[in-house]
């Protein structure tokens, strides 16, 4: 049984979340990255809006990246768009503040096999 009072949004109980643990905050982060790289923008925003409120808050946010406060919370509204200058921007300080660093990895995709055998030389080609 949740501790949340009846009322609080979906939103307030992970911001609430963030604030108490925060590397719960930590994993929103990352979560927001790896979502902005599948191209789920609108998820990668709703989670970096969660993180900003839980933890720094758009005031501090504000001073921190020089952006306006107002446009900050615009950015990362439900019909945002952030220009790539300013969401890296905003990135950079909530690592700041977290004391994590993200870091992308490549790592191979998996591809679908055309179902056809392949020979023995194409074989030991993929296997070097």
């Amino acid at each position: 049984m949740s501790n949340a009072p009846i009322g609080r949004s979906f939103d307030e109980v992970v911001q609430a979340r963030v604030r108490q643990e925060p590397e719960f905050g930590e994993v929103l982060l990352q979560e927001a990255v790896q979502m902005m790289l599948a191209g789920e923008l609108d998820v990668a925003r709703s989670l970096i809006r969660d993180v900003i409120k839980g933890s720094i808050g758009y005031a501090e946010l504000s001073r921190c990246t020089g952006t306006p406060e107002k446009s900050l919370v615009r950015m990362f509204g439900p019909n945002g768009n952030p220009t790539a200058a300013n969401m890296f921007s905003v990135l950079a300080q909530l690592q700041r503040h977290s004391g994590v660093s993200l870091q992308v990895q490549a790592v191979p995709i998996a591809r679908k096999r055309s179902g056809k055998p392949r020979s023995t030389s194409a074989r030991r080609a993929a296997s070097a």
